[in-house]
């Protein structure tokens, strides 16, 4: 059986489930150094791991499923992955779609 799974550390006591938000593919990675946005050439950051996502935007991996932009820390990101899973529920296969905006709950206090 296949499933969509959102990985996000941020608020790890609350699981996200997938309705059908947009997905953003990944179209290149960087390791170390400083990425920069590929459309506009700006400097976004510094070493560390950086997926370019294919709208531009640049999400730095901060350990422990947290992703997040450096122009911004309210802007959280979600690894979206495509599990599939045997008859008993063990993980057969996993890959890597991209990555979610998550939305803020302001009212609430969540970011």
């Amino acid at each position: 059986m296949k499933k969509i799974v959102i990985h996000s550390g941020f608020h790890p006591e609350q699981p996200r489930e997938y309705h059908g938000e947009h997905i953003y593919k990944i179209v290149e990675e960087r390791t170390g150094g400083v990425a920069h946005d590929f459309h506009s050439g700006a400097v976004l950051g510094q070493a560390g791991k950086y997926y370019g996502l294919d709208n531009g935007a640049w999400v730095k991996d901060l350990g422990g499923e947290k992703y997040q932009t450096d122009w911004t820390g309210e802007e959280r990101w979600g690894r979206v992955e495509e599990v599939e899973t045997d008859d008993d529920g063990s993980v057969v296969a996993a890959r890597t779609l991209g990555f979610m905006l998550l939305r803020v709950d302001r009212a609430r206090g969540l970011l």
